[in-house]
């Protein structure tokens, strides 16, 4: 897939999605449709469990526009009758015709909502110009007024979307934002996804916690908008998790390990106080990671990643990352998790290309320590690598 176009009534629950995919000598698409019901595409299709396009074998970009309706959903995947939408990690065919392997990046080059209900906001992104997994689009639609936090040096915009009663948590949330954002636009590089960045406080039922990487506007959990951390750690998966893309669930951990790192790492440097306590509260989460499984299986494509999703690959690989740090300087790595993203920006990766991008920029191998955090079957205690 090249590119996406998409139009959604809000009210109807209707949508149109225009695919472009990318030139090909063998002739069909499939794309995952999850329970939408098909109404009509220009092309001849077939909708069951997935929808298959009998498109034609060309040298050229080909494209193809489908019409159907969603269903509303009232768990984690698909758009919710609280008015927000969560496709993580394999659920966008609940909401339009989609691919949700993260490896297989799409733009959105188009993104328009109707139907919005009297006196209430909804706030998406209208483009994500560059590839992005599916997932990534989102969209909330509630009571909203933005709190406007300022600009980088790059010139981006950084602001909060927050609903009635949640100002002071949406000041306090976003406190350091904009110098967190700023760090890790000339630290790591140009960020990809918009002019205009921020979190939007999302009433999730019970059980939501936390944030969603929804760049360029992820939503946090409203008991956790007040959050620093939780703010900062959804901005930089615009450069990790987003950015670069994971080739394989097994590799999750160098999406949500390295924002967790870059999170501490980016508070270490613009707010000293909140990065020292930010990194006291991991060490105690570290402590509670359960044993037993690595973070980072030795497969691709076998293992599901909701088997990972714990907290374990968020603190493991944070630490394993800061531990790499104490062996050839913050700096250093900074460098080299720069050079990754420069390399692999608008791609996937495997969590082996850090490994061996760090081992070219500083001469250390970290992949014994690697294995110690990350496949071991015990939590070590934190330290530098040997």
């Amino acid at each position: 897939m090249l590119d996406t176009r998409l139009a959604f009534d809000v009210t109807a629950h209707t949508g149109t999605a225009t695919v472009t995919f990318a030139p090909s000598a063998v002739p069909g698409a499939t794309l995952e449709i999850g329970d939408l019901a098909i109404d009509r595409a220009d092309v001849g299709y077939t909708a069951g469990v997935k929808l298959d396009l009998a498109l034609p074998a060309s040298d050229r970009p080909i494209a193809a526009t489908i019409a159907f309706h969603y269903r509303l959903h009232d768990r984690f995947d698909g758009a919710s009758p609280g008015g927000f939408t969560m496709l993580w990690p394999d659920h966008c065919g609940d909401l339009f015709p989609c691919h949700s392997n993260p490896a297989d990046g799409t733009t959105f080059s188009s993104v328009t909502l109707t139907g919005v209900p009297a006196g209430l906001t909804a706030v998406y992104p209208r483009a994500i110009p560059a590839d992005a997994p599916a997932y990534q689009l989102a969209w909330a639609i509630d009571a909203y007024t933005e709190l406007p936090l300022g600009a980088t040096r790059a010139g981006t915009q950084v602001t909060i979307a927050y609903r009635a009663g949640e100002l002071a948590a949406a000041q306090h949330g976003g406190a350091h934002l904009v110098a967190a954002f700023d760090w890790l636009e000339h630290t790591l590089g140009p960020y990809r996804y918009g002019a205009v960045v921020g979190g939007v406080s999302v009433a999730w039922p019970r059980g939501g916690l936390g944030g969603m990487e929804h760049h360029p506007r992820w939503h946090v959990a409203a008991a956790a908008l007040a959050d620093e951390v939780t703010h900062v750690h959804e901005a930089a998966h615009g450069w990790f998790g987003d950015g670069v893309r994971v080739a394989c669930w097994e590799d999750f951990v160098l999406s949500e390990g390295t924002a967790s790192y870059l999170a501490g790492r980016a508070l270490d440097v613009v707010a000293p106080g909140v990065g020292a306590a930010t990194w006291q509260d991991y060490t105690s989460e570290l402590a509670a990671v359960p044993g037993a499984k690595p973070v980072w299986p030795d497969s691709c494509g076998t293992v599901d990643v909701m088997e990972l999703y714990t907290t374990a690959p968020y603190m493991r690989g944070a630490f394993f990352y800061r531990a790499v740090a104490l062996k050839v300087g913050a700096d250093a790595l900074d460098r080299a998790l720069a050079t990754f993203y420069a390399a692999h920006a608008g791609t996937s990766a495997r969590m082996r290309d850090v490994l061996a991008t760090i081992r070219t920029v500083t001469g250390y191998d970290p992949t014994a320590c690697a294995e110690t955090w990350l496949r071991a079957t015990t939590t070590p205690a934190p330290a530098p690598c040997p």
